[in-house]
């Protein structure tokens, strides 16, 4: 909960910087929609956070607790999480292009093609749950052992069927191609970067030499990018893990009899998760000096924070 409340505050702070800034440069739309699904995704593990706990589980409330929650938080919380990964895939395979191709980049992913780009994702990712919601949803059920109605998840016919191939496209397909698409941007940027500077050092007169690169506000930025992904990477795989395993073992799904070594895994994984979507203000505040520069600024005319700057002293030294 404590690392969500911190996230929750720092993407905040992510999505008030890049406005500020501008959407001249296109990779700030991308980071305030990848802040965005930070957001909503820590907002969903907060939710559970709450719903998970001892003391919720063991209320009287007439709900199936794991079910309501599996439907109202869950899915959800995935969803966030893919459309998260194609954000970070895009936003790496954009900083690829500006390594490769610098001069053309800008006329390929303009500000347009990354808005409609964007919805899209967030509009297929939308997509995918569809099929889940409609083979699973909540209702009323009587259960004779407690003599009770209580809310619960009720399936249609043949909800298996939907759910497999459900799973193999959201909780397999989906997160290894980002991390593919992720891996393989982060490589050829390294291996491109570290070729321009072995051929800058053999050049023994730069200044009869046409240089074509990146400038070094892009060269942080790339670097920045770098370490967001490896850090969604590490963070997001145990879970993906779990859920792909789920996916082939119906005996590990909410239903079966070994739902309960899902949830001790998820917990892990979820933790992993909500670090992934909190450090990247720290990322971009220690990386990026143009982040740096405008979040001090935004800090300086903030009226309430003043009182905790230290004052200036009055005294002055000769010289």
């Amino acid at each position: 909960m404590l690392i969500s409340i911190f996230g929750i505050i720092g993407n905040v702070i992510n999505i008030i910087i890049f406005s500020k800034q501008g959407f001249d440069d296109s990779i700030n739309i991308t980071l305030i929609a990848l802040a965005i699904c930070d957001l909503g995704a820590l907002f969903a593990s907060q939710v559970l956070a709450v719903v998970a706990n001892p003391w919720f589980l063991t209320s009287d409330l007439p709900i199936v607790h794991l079910e309501v929650v599996h439907m109202v938080v869950f899915y959800p919380h995935n969803y966030c999480v893919r459309v998260c990964g194609f954000i970070t895939a895009f936003a790496a395979f954009e900083r690829c292009l500006c390594v490769l191709i610098p001069l053309k980049v800008k006329q390929l992913i303009t500000r347009k093609f990354t808005i409609y780009f964007l919805c899209v994702i967030f509009v297929v990712t939308l997509l995918d749950m569809l099929p889940v919601y409609y083979v699973a949803y909540l209702d009323w059920v009587f259960f004779p052992d407690s003599n009770s109605t209580k809310l619960a998840m009720v399936f249609r016919e043949n909800p298996y069927n939907v759910f497999g191939i459900s799973y193999l496209i959201t909780d397999m397909f989906v997160p290894y191609f980002t991390f593919f698409i992720i891996i393989l941007s982060n490589v050829v940027i390294t291996w491109k970067l570290k070729a321009r500077s072995a051929w800058r050092s053999s050049v023994t007169n730069t200044r009869s030499v046409k240089c074509e690169g990146i400038s070094n506000r892009e060269k942080k930025t790339v670097l920045s990018l770098m370490v967001v992904s490896i850090i969604f990477i590490v963070c997001l795989l145990p879970q993906s893990a779990v859920l792909s395993v789920v996916s082939l073992e119906p005996e590990l799904s909410i239903r079966g009899s070994k739902f309960d070594l899902t949830i001790l895994c998820l917990s892990f994984a979820y933790m992993l998760e909500c670090i992934s979507s909190s450090v990247n203000v720290i990322v971009y505040y220690r990386m990026s000096s143009r982040y740096r520069e405008t979040f001090l600024v935004f800090v300086a005319q903030q009226k309430w924070l003043r009182k905790f700057q230290p004052r200036e002293s009055s005294k002055q030294i000769d010289i």
